[in-house]
């Protein structure tokens, strides 16, 4: 398996983490917010109260073009899609313990090419109860119908119109964090359910039934405040992967299960920064002997500057195995993916109203089995102009390319040009 010094590179940039003095990662009143997350007294929006609830509804208009609708490498087809996005979040505003339900619509309208239409939507629940000082009890549900872009490598080709799939997740958690040691547990649960896809020219449609799934995760972490400056830890998951039927087209057994275990610091330095680092080893098991087994190495960091009061800078890299169905040109399924992401995002406050953006993204995705390697690149660029506490206007860029050793027709470049109006109350 190829190894990448880019790698090394970036753990020895993140080791060099360890000479900054850090002040307590748990610390809420000395949280930190990037320059786009921060509250802006007459210009955030202040909410709609009904009784101990406050009723957020936002709305938005966007305007986007999109020169490689298609996600090809030789016949490039352009379009101009035009999104509706209405949201709304209710969020209790209580003294103790929390509740939240939101939803969301995502609907976009292509104007020379209708079968690329979506209408993807979502909703959810939030809850946190307070058993005591320092612990509380979690439980989250969230239902989305989603669509998958078409430069996702588990497109189908030759399809009519994007795959459309739905996902039912939830999760419920125990938290207690008093004193110099914390101790958290979580399990979750997600099911995808991937629709049949009409063939491009007629003729019968493509199946997705054997990309039907369900995930089951836990997470056990303990940490330890060494001092008052930051905290260790150490933590595990263990995975378990069931398709409801992977090989009834021809395919493989898909279903696996594994762990991952991390160790690492959390980080607080005086309200300028903070994050966490770890490193640690992933393994996955796959039930076909066709498949083969994962075992690597793991590491990952997040990490928020706050370089100014007007200047924050935020990076991350993380390395972790993910689900996918794609089979090489000769047949030969791929077991999973061993994806490594490098991320930064630059927030700036032009003016008290004005906000700039920049962020690029690198993912390495190492198809197991199959000899594929792919490198993902994403860059941005985008301002926000608050014109008063209910409206903004948004215009945003993206660049976004794929290379591939393996497969000579998958690379593509794209861009993206957006221009919003958003409205929030």
């Amino acid at each position: 398996m190829q190894k990448y010094g880019i790698q090394n590179i970036a753990l020895a940039l993140l080791g060099t983490t360890l000479l900054v003095p850090a002040a307590n990662a748990q610390t809420a009143d000395e949280q930190i917010m990037s320059v786009y997350e921060r509250y802006r007294p007459d210009l955030s929006a202040a909410g709609l109260r009904t009784g101990s609830f406050l009723f957020y509804p936002t709305a938005a208009v966007e305007g986007k073009y999109d020169s490689n609708i298609f996600a090809t490498k030789d016949t490039e087809t352009d379009d101009y899609i035009t999104i509706i996005k209405p949201n709304f979040a209710l969020v209790s505003d209580w003294n103790n313990s929390s509740f939240s339900v939101f939803g969301s619509a995502d609907i976009g309208r292509y104007a020379n090419n209708g079968g690329e239409d979506y209408d993807d939507f979502s909703f959810g629940a939030s809850s946190r109860i307070d058993i005591s000082r320092g612990s509380n009890i979690t439980a989250d549900f969230g239902y989305s119908d989603k669509h998958e872009d078409r430069g996702s490598p588990d497109a189908i080709g030759g399809a009519a119109a994007p795959t459309k799939y739905s996902v039912l997740n939830g999760a419920l958690g125990f938290k207690r964090d008093e004193g110099i040691v914390s101790f958290a547990v979580n399990g979750s649960y997600e099911k995808r359910d991937y629709k049949n896809v009409q063939r491009l020219g007629g003729g019968p449609s493509f199946k997705n039934n054997d990309r039907d799934r369900e995930i089951k995760k836990g997470t056990v972490r303990f940490g330890y405040d060494l001092n008052e400056d930051y905290e260790a830890f150490v933590k595990f998951t263990a995975i378990d992967v069931k398709y409801d039927n992977s090989r009834q087209f021809g395919g493989p057994l898909r279903d696996s299960d594994g762990w991952d275990v991390v160790g690492g610091t959390a980080f607080n330095v005086g309200g300028k920064s903070e994050g966490e680092f770890y490193v640690g080893y992933v393994k996955r098991d796959y039930d076909s002997a066709s498949l083969s087994d994962i075992s690597e190495f793991k590491f990952g960091a997040s990490v928020l500057w706050a370089a100014s009061d007007l200047t924050s800078f935020r990076v991350g890299v993380d390395r972790n195995v993910t689900e996918t169905t794609v089979t090489s040109r000769g047949g030969t399924p791929a077991a999973g993916v061993l994806s490594t992401i490098y991320s930064a995002r630059l927030e700036h406050e032009l003016r008290r109203n004005l906000l700039l953006n920049a962020s690029a993204s690198y993912n390495n995705q190492d198809y197991i089995n199959i000899g594929r390697v792919d490198n993902l690149t994403n860059l941005g660029l985008g301002t926000k102009y608050l014109v008063n506490r209910t409206f903004s206007i948004n215009a945003d860029y993206s660049y976004a390319k794929r290379s591939t050793g393996a497969v000579v027709d998958l690379p593509y470049k794209r861009h993206a040009f957006i221009v919003s109006l958003s409205a929030q109350w």
